[in-house]
């Protein structure tokens, strides 16, 4: 069964949010109180300084009365007497748990005690409710909510309207029947009877209510006789007649029972047109329609839309659709849970509501009047909650629109108020598997706290709002995850902000999470309980109990409050072993308020576990405060007694006082040790008790009452003339045990307490007659010869500093020196006299670095000087003011110093940051271009391109370019108009220095702004660290301009420059060779000009030269007979019978 498992989930996991006052708590139990019913202790209220009130909700004390409430009284002669309270169960609270909820009102002091398990068997369902009784603070039963169950779900008429038209076949027919055979077959026993009819072309009822009721062993015989009439689809007219013929009383129809209708069709209908009217009739008669399409014509929009038209609201369940008859099976089971959901209650065929509510599951007073009952498993176990105002005992119930089955909302419940609003806070455990808190006020929808961490933790089993300031007003929301698990330990409570403004917010970060101790199984958080405040310090505590720690002994943690929350580390940790042996799960509940029960006017603890509540007392607190006082109160200083044991008396006070307004007597065992001159090392340490083993700790033990007891000590000194000022710093350490009173309770210390503490014992000064010692302090300081400081350049800045003393002596006397962050303490070095220094380098740039440097320690003589340097590391990341400035501030032991004093001094010193730039011509600059003279209209295309790297630190930086682009009259681009670089904007035209430039040029051959007019870029930007930009400015160049310098044949270089520009108050320039001044980088473009060459006459020469030197070579030839000699030879070779010299061609004979 189902509540077979809530309530022992319940029994180990849920515990209301307790309200308490206690401190520190005696571990020991003071009183037991048990008996031997089954779950005693699950709850427990303590209702005055005599009487509680304990739940033993698994008590079976009759066969169907099961939950009793005790009435457990106190006295000081016997032990606690204990009686069931005689509550009249009503005859319907059956097995209800009862006890299984308690929570005290705290403003009338009455209980509300709950039973939710409730059982009730119907003919269709077991359902499970809930009932709460209000007990008045006399012990008297009120009134009890509800004051009756809900009634059993109601019966159900079904009736069938098959198709039996010609378009079904007469296999697909049977399959029909068979499908309504099943159907009625598993609805037999939910109270519900059945009518089968058929509709074609004419409508016939085969078996009506009456029918069925009349002899219900015969309906399946009726079923199988039914013969398909065959015919059309007339679906309206047999819509009506099942209203006017078939749910009628006439028939056999229940007046009260839900009348459902099962349509089941293959086609769209003949008499569509009458369809809107037949469905609206069915509305009106209440009857809930499911329609059921089989085949392929539902697959058309007109189809689908008559068979939406059919089917009641909402239509995805109430209508079904299947390819063909062999499919209607697999809807059977949907089918059945539409019609009767899960243990369905309603005449609608809606989800499970209230059927399984299980009221009181969890349960609050508010502080506005009246109370909340939760109903953990209304709406499929979704949960929700009742409000009963203390006006009228009609409930409002409440719900949250977007929680999911199975989410146990209520399972925990708090109220909470702020100044403005009022908050209802559930916890959901099982939402999602892993858990949700639901928060409502009203008017005013909150964000839910969800929990995305591990699956089972069961987040929100537990819920208890804390008031921590003690305002009245509720400052944070604890939630409990009791099985949480980690490698280590098991629970977590996590501490949630509460406001008017934003709800229920929870970061669960570590600071906010509470734990316990390591251990397998603990479930920590299964309790919560606020508590007062445990170490006074005007914030109330919390107590967390974990009842399986321990192998099921349990324990109860303390946490203190503060003012910005609760401490994530416990200040005590209760065994329920130490309580008392044999106890089994100490801590399940927590009393909800905790009452003097023993008569010494501080609150009692009672916590609950299995099979018996346990009182324990807390404990008187007491506060100590110690002073240890010297004679003679001071070291003597005479030089006469050099190297003489100095005798002296310690006096120590102890003074008890209590903090609790308690009326207890108790005492202290106090265990002491003196420790005498404990700053120094041993041997070199000054005091001692006795001469022959010079031990320098004593250690006493004794009893304390309340008020002051003192105790004296001898101990002798030994003088030391060079150290005439260090003063003895001597510890006082103890450790404190309460004894037991009478009553068997002992004391508490305090945490807040200190058990150690330090006290001084000083030398005389020397001061003259009038013994007071006037010193004249003079302080200076300054930066040795720096006029700023370069980061980036300089390593170190040193600091000079020099100290006079021009009156009577000084004694202990110090400068501390305050820097700023980003420098660090390098060294320093004494110049004259004797110096020590330590210092403190400024953390995360908070607070100013500090040097403490001791001046001739220890007396600074009159009319004397010291000089040191201290040198500080300058890093050169930092980041500094554009002043920094230096402090010096002179001290001394002196009760008085001398009106001309300058104690303070104040220095500033500049700051520049070092820069390096460079500035290069980028390689696809153009290196040389041409021209011919005389051609005015030739054009060359030309790119001057710099690059700027920044290598140091980021910082604004102006690149000034200029470019020439003007001599005299004409412009050397060819569309000035246009020209431009990126990222940069064009200023003032610059004209030239000189106006004589062909002279100029004619001496150093460089096209510049000295000679040309210049067109003037300013690109400015910051640029980062590593950073590297471009800046190109390209076009075509002219020709026109180069025939003013008056060469047909030159070479000259066309000149750019680029200008570093930056603010020279902030930074400085740094390189090796720069002497802190910008780079200027310039790209030249060599132009070369050179006159046209006319070859005409070189053609010509050529030409006649040719010519004669081949007459010369042909008449050298002629002379040489080369002619001649060649002929005669070819005569000599020719036929003798070939006169003339004619010559044939020989053909070779075959």
């Amino acid at each position: 069964m189902i509540m077979d498992l809530i309530i022992p989930i319940s029994f180990y996991l849920f515990s209301v949010c307790q309200l308490t006052l206690t401190f520190n708590i005696d571990p020991v139990a003071w009183k037991n109180i048990s008996t031997p019913a089954a779950g005693f202790g699950y709850k427990v209220v303590q209702i005055n300084s005599v009487k509680l009130l304990i739940s033993a909700p698994l008590e079976q004390y009759k066969q169907s009365l099961r939950g009793n409430v005790y009435h457990c009284e106190l006295t000081r002669d016997r032990d606690p007497f204990c009686k069931p309270l005689p509550i009249q169960v009503p005859s319907f609270g059956v097995n209800m748990s009862l006890g299984l909820t308690m929570t005290k009102d705290p403003k009338s002091s009455n209980i509300l005690v709950c039973g939710p398990t409730i059982p009730r068997d119907c003919n269709t369902i077991t359902t499970y409710n809930g009932m709460c009784l209000e007990i008045k603070n006399n012990l008297q039963v009120g009134s009890r909510v509800p004051l009756s169950l809900e009634e059993c779900p109601g019966q159900t008429d079904i009736a069938f309207l098959l198709d039996g038209s010609g378009s079904v076949y007469s296999e697909d027919f049977n399959r029909m029947k068979t499908f309504v055979k099943n159907l009625i077959t598993q609805f037999l026993q939910r109270n519900t009877q059945f009518a089968i009819t058929q509709f074609s072309t004419d409508f016939k009822i085969h078996m009506s209510f009456n029918d069925f009721k009349s002899n219900i062993q015969s309906w399946e015989n009726k079923l199988q006789g039914i013969f398909q009439q065959n015919g059309m689809t007339f679906t309206a007219k047999a819509i009506n007649r099942i209203v006017d013929s078939v749910f009628i009383p006439g028939q056999g129809c229940r007046q009260k029972a839900k009348k459902v209708l099962i349509v089941i069709t293959d086609g769209e209908s003949t008499d569509p047109h009458l369809l809107p009217k037949a469905v609206q009739a069915a509305e009106r008669a209440n009857i809930i329609r499911f329609a059921i399409g089989v085949g392929s014509a539902f697959s058309s929009y007109d189809g689908k839309k008559e068979l939406e038209s059919i089917a009641s609201s909402p239509k995805i369940n109430h209508m079904f659709q299947v390819y063909n008859f062999q499919a209607l099976q697999q809807i059977s089971r949907s089918l059945q849970n539409s019609i009767f959901p899960i243990e369905g209650s309603q005449a609608t065929g809606e989800s499970i509501e209230m059927e399984m509510a299980q009221e009181g599951f969890s349960a609050a007073y508010t502080p506005w009047g009246g109370f909340h009952v939760a109903s953990v498993g209304a709406f499929q176990w979704r949960g929700a909650y009742q409000e009963y105002t203390s006006a009228t005992k009609t409930p409002i119930l409440k719900q949250s629109p977007n929680m999911e089955p199975d989410s146990y909302m209520g399972y925990s419940m708090a109220v909470a108020r702020t100044r403005i609003r009022q908050f209802t806070i559930l916890g959901a455990p099982r939402y999602k598997h892993t858990g949700r808190v639901e928060v409502f006020s009203p008017g005013v929808n909150y964000k839910p706290v969800d929990f995305s961490g591990q699956s089972g933790a069961y987040f929100g089993s537990e819920i208890c709002a804390v008031d921590i300031d003690n305002d009245s007003y509720m400052d944070f929301v604890l939630i409990s995850a009791p099985t949480f698990t980690d490698r280590q330990r098991e629970g977590r409570v996590y501490v949630c902000t509460i406001s008017d403004w934003s709800g229920v917010v929870c970061g669960f970060t570590a600071e906010m999470t509470l734990q316990g101790d390591v251990g397998k199984i603990g479930r920590f958080g299964t309790s919560l309980a606020q508590l007062p405040d445990l170490n006074v310090d005007g914030f109330n505590d919390l107590a967390v109990g974990a009842p399986l720690e321990n192998n099921g002994k349990g324990s109860v943690y303390i946490f203190h409050g503060s003012r910005i929350g609760i401490s994530n580390i416990y200040s005590q940790r209760i065994s329920g072993f130490d309580v008392q042996s044999g106890l089994k799960f100490f801590g399940l509940s927590i009393s909800q308020s905790s009452l003097d029960m023993s008569s010494d006017s501080l609150p009692d603890l009672a916590v609950g576990s299995k099979g018996a509540v346990l009182l324990l007392r807390s404990k008187p607190i007491v506060t100590i405060s110690t002073l240890v006082s010297f004679h003679p109160p001071k070291i003597s200083t005479d030089a006469s007694r050099s190297n003489i044991a100095l005798k002296h008396t310690a006096t120590v006070c102890f003074t008890m006082t209590k903090k609790t307004a308690d009326n207890t007597k108790g005492k202290a065992k106090i265990n002491y040790t003196l420790t005498l001159d404990v700053t120094r090392q041993a041997p070199n340490y000054r005091a001692y008790y006795n001469s022959q083993d010079k031990m320098r700790k004593k250690t006493e033990t004794v009893t304390l009452s309340q008020g002051q007891q003192c105790f004296d000590h001898i101990f002798y000194i030994m003088e030391d003339p060079e150290d005439a000022l260090n003063e003895l710093s001597n510890e006082l350490d103890y450790t404190f045990e309460g004894l037991p009173s009478s009553e068997g309770l002992s004391l508490s210390l305090s945490p807040q307490t200190p058990t150690t503490t330090y006290h001084p014992l000083s030398f005389e000064i020397s001061c003259g007659t009038d013994n007071n010692c006037v010193d004249n302090l003079k302080v200076d300081f300054n930066f040795t010869g720096s006029s700023e400081m370069k980061v980036g350049i300089d390593d170190v800045l040193n600091v000079t500093v020099s100290v006079e003393s021009r009156e009577e002596n000084s004694y202990n006397s110090r400068v501390i020196l305050t820097y700023p962050a980003g420098l660090s303490f390098r060294k320093f070095i004494t110049i004259q006299g004797k110096v020590e220094c330590n210092s403190i380098d400024s953390e995360h740039g908070v607070t100013w670095g500090k040097s403490d440097c001791t001046i001739n320690k220890p007396i600074f003589k009159s009319n004397s000087k010291v000089f040191f340097v201290i040198s500080y590391g300058i890093d050169s990341k930092s980041v500094f003011e554009q002043m920094v400035t230096f402090t010096a501030n002179a001290s001394s032991g002196n009760n008085e110093h001398a009106p001309g004093s300058q104690l303070h001094k104040v220095n500033m010193i500049g700051v520049k940051y070092s820069i390096y730039v460079l500035i290069t011509r980028h390689e696809d600059s153009t290196r040389y271009i041409n021209f011919t003279a005389g051609k005015m209209s030739m054009q060359k295309h030309m790119n001057q391109s710099f690059v700027v790297v920044n290598y140091v630190r980021d910082f604004n930086l102006t690149v000034k370019i200029m470019v020439p682009m003007k001599l005299g009259d004409k412009y050397i681009w060819a569309d000035p108009d246009v020209l431009n670089i990126p990222g940069c904007h064009r200023e003032n035209d610059e004209k030239p220095i000189a106006t004589d430039f062909a002279d100029k040029l004619k001496k150093k051959a460089a096209v510049d702004c000295s000679v040309a007019m210049c067109r003037v870029f300013v690109c400015s930007v910051v640029m980062r660290k590593d950073a590297r930009n471009s800046y190109s400015i390209a076009g075509n160049i002219s020709s026109g301009w180069i025939e003013q310098i008056g060469l047909e044949s030159a070479r000259f270089s066309l000149v750019s420059s680029a200008t570093l520009y930056y603010d020279r108050n902030q930074y400085i320039y740094f390189s090796s060779d720069s002497k802190n001044n910008p780079p200027v980088q310039t790209i030249e473009t060599e132009v070369e000009v050179y006159p046209e060459i006319d070859f005409t006459k070189e053609i010509i020469g050529g030409a006649v030269g040719g010519l004669l030197l081949l007459a010369l070579i042909t008449a050298g030839l002629y002379k040489a007979g080369f002619f001649k000699s060649q002929f005669k030879q070819m005569m000599q070779d020719a036929p003798a019978d070939e006169p003339g010299g004619d010559v044939q061609e020989t053909v070779p004979a075959e």
